[in-house]
Parts: structure tokens; C-alpha cells; sequence
């Protein structure tokens, strides 16, 4: 019989690694601290991941897993469309800036000491979600009609991680959601949307419930 335990434990060892990633970095993070987070030996934790570059690949792919959930509540929430792709946005915005799981999994995409780690390939998760969402506003009848919905999300993506980027590098974080404000007002009359003025501040407000 599995033992019920195992699976909370590595979710603890994967928080954990989050946290020290975050305050240590990925370089001077040690196995030894990463399970003193747990009240677990370094053997305990080994029972699950091999490395630390196992529990760094660990830490992204959770980070990744969790977006389809979060877009799932917006929808139950009767988002669709483009409402649900500003509603996510800044509720990614915040965790970007308040979740340390988040965090840490940003700076470990971008960490020189994972290189020739295999990690999960970044933006292409978002793409594939973003395209969904603008090929269903599309069907709403909310964007422009000759509008690529799959060109339009990369864009949208790409301009996105630069905010993100700069936000981190600059305040960090501390302005992200400033920064999405502006992304979206900018951005929406190239989709065809002109109401941003009203939505954008509306829909912001909304984000803070999830």
C-alpha cells in the first residue's frame, strides 16, 4: 500500500527548496538546509529527489503546473474571453510578486547554474493558454476579425515577460501590476478592444479576489 505521506513530504521538500532558492540563491542553497526547512535529513529528502538540480527542476515545474488551476477558478469565477486573460494577468502579477515559489522559479529559468539541466522550455505554456483565451474572445465576437489569435498570444506573451522582467530587475516586483496596467491599455486597441479605460481598472480590482 503507497504511504499517504509521501506524496505531502515531497511537497514540502519542493516548497522548502523554494524558500531557500529564494533567500540563498540556487549556487550557495544547500541539500542539508533545504531539509532542516522540513525538520527532515538530507536522506529523507534524497528518497525523493537525487539532486539539487532535481528539486530546482522540481520547483519550475510546479510553478507551471499550478496556472491551468488558477485559470480554472477565474472561469468558475464567469470570466471568459479577454476578461479572463486580464483577470489572470494580474493575478500572475501578483504572485510573481508575492509567492516565493514563483519567484524562485523565475530566477532558476534564468540561473547560469542550471545550465545543461533539462528544464521545461518557458512561454510556451502561457502561448498555448493565451491562444486559447483570444481564439475564444474571437468566438464571443470581442476581437478584431482578421486577428492570428496564435500570433496575437505570442506577442501578448512576449511583451508580458519583458514587463515581468523588468519589474524584477528594477522595483522588485514591487510596480508588476503598475506595469500590467499599462500592458493592457496599450495592447488591447491593437486587439480591437477600445473599452480599457473601463476595463482594465474594473477587471484589476476583480484579480485581487483569487
Amino acid at each position: 500500500m503507497p504511504d499517504p505521506n509521501v506524496i505531502p513530504r515531497r511537497d514540502a521538500f519542493i516548497q522548502a527548496a523554494a524558500a531557500e532558492f529564494d533567500k540563498a540563491g540556487y549556487a550557495a542553497a544547500s541539500l542539508s538546509t533545504i531539509a532542516a526547512r522540513v525538520g527532515k535529513t538530507k536522506g529523507a529528502m534524497r528518497y525523493h529527489f537525487a539532486s539539487k538540480a532535481a528539486l530546482a527542476r522540481a520547483v519550475i515545474e510546479t510553478q507551471y503546473a499550478q496556472w491551468e488551476d488558477v485559470l480554472a477558478a477565474v472561469r468558475a469565477g464567469g470570466y471568459n474571453g479577454i476578461d479572463a486573460l486580464i483577470v489572470l494577468a494580474f493575478v500572475v502579477a501578483a504572485r510573481f510578486r508575492d509567492d516565493v515559489l514563483v519567484r524562485a522559479a523565475l530566477s532558476l529559468l534564468g540561473d547560469p547554474g542550471l545550465q545543461g539541466v533539462e528544464l521545461p522550455t518557458p512561454f510556451v505554456g502561457w502561448i498555448d493558454m493565451t491562444t486559447r483565451l483570444l481564439a475564444e474572445a474571437g468566438s464571443l465576437g470581442e476581437l478584431d476579425s482578421v486577428l492570428d489569435a496564435e500570433a496575437a498570444a505570442e506577442v501578448l506573451v512576449e511583451v508580458f515577460a519583458g514587463a515581468q522582467d523588468a519589474a524584477r530587475r528594477l522595483t522588485n516586483m514591487q510596480d508588476l501590476e503598475l506595469r500590467v496596467w499599462r500592458y493592457w491599455l496599450l495592447c488591447l486597441p491593437g486587439l480591437g478592444i477600445h473599452d480599457g479605460a473601463e476595463r482594465v481598472p474594473r477587471l484589476a480590482e476583480d484579480a485581487a479576489r483569487y
